[in-house]
């Protein structure tokens, strides 16, 4: 399903579980020196902390790229090494063919060669000037492991409306185990994943509700380099007018995933989670 279906009427549900409780602390607690221990841990003197670079060789996947019918895209990269840097932005449809789209300054293109140099960075954007909308994804592709950081943007502009955008991080292409936090009660949750290999993959699917409980089971297959972004109340009912977690088991490499979530006409991305520990039973 398109990205622009999360445009649709504002879902309104009244049933999701109440299987986990939550307990609020009233009043003040001034004997509570929680964070004032963990700031005391803080290294005196900030220049003999090591910094991290929290962009990993694997973060390539920009698991959501759409331009035209009210959308375009904007994208933003920067070297984050001490010497100059090169690599490609390359389009890719649902299909997994390559996604040709008008880039300002640039014409219609597959794909982008960026050069950078130390602490360099840039900004490109599609037209999104036609009627149609175009979907897929994006693969950020280097013969180097060096640390680029980068984000896409995807908007929509409406006549009459004020313009919507969300941040589409760019994300591991490893990912093989990891988690969607869905919420369908008042909102619409929704997903997109990309397989950035040459190989096919199979998703065995775990629905669970918020009790932890599986209750439906499901499979995603995607071919190589391809695509898919759906509503979940839609393409899995089983999530309707529910909140839970969406477990993924990816055989293979992994896929680049990213979630969204729409209500009425604003919508926003964040993202799936791993390291999860999770005692998996094999489906049924």
């Amino acid at each position: 399903m398109k990205i622009g279906s999360l445009q649709g009427a504002l879902l309104v549900f009244a049933a999701f579980s109440q299987a986990q409780t939550v307990t609020g602390l009233p009043g003040s607690n001034p004997g509570d020196r929680l964070n004032q221990q963990l700031l005391g841990e803080r290294p005196e003197n900030k220049k003999s902390a090591q910094p991290r670079v929290v962009v990993f060789p694997g973060d390539r996947v920009i698991a959501q790229f759409v331009d035209g019918g009210t959308w375009k895209t904007s994208m933003y990269f920067v070297n984050l090494e001490n010497h100059s840097v090169s690599f490609q932005v390359l389009f890719f449809r649902d299909d997994g063919g390559d996604l040709s789209v008008p880039v300002l300054g640039q014409g219609v293109v597959r794909g982008l060669n960026i050069s950078l140099d130390t602490a360099g960075s840039i900004k490109f954007e599609t037209a999104g000037l036609d009627r149609n909308l175009a979907q897929g994804w994006a693969l950020l592709s280097q013969s180097t492991n060096d640390s680029v950081g980068g984000m896409a943007i995807f908007g929509q502009h409406v006549a009459g409306a004020p313009d919507q955008e969300a941040v589409v991080p760019i994300v591991s292409q490893y990912d093989n185990h990891f988690v969607l936090l869905f919420d369908n009660a008042g909102f619409t949750t929704a997903i997109a994943l990309a397989n950035p290999t040459t190989n096919s993959v199979s998703i065995p699917i775990n629905i669970r509700n918020q009790a932890g409980q599986i209750i439906d089971q499901r499979q995603i297959n995607l071919d190589p380099y391809s695509h898919t972004a759906f509503t979940l109340p839609d393409t899995w009912t089983s999530t309707a007018g529910r909140r839970g977690a969406i477990e993924f088991l990816t055989s293979g490499f992994g896929v680049g995933a990213l979630g969204l979530r729409a209500n009425g006409g604003t919508f926003t991305s964040f993202h799936v989670l791993e390291n999860l520990n999770w005692v998996t039973p094999p489906p049924q």
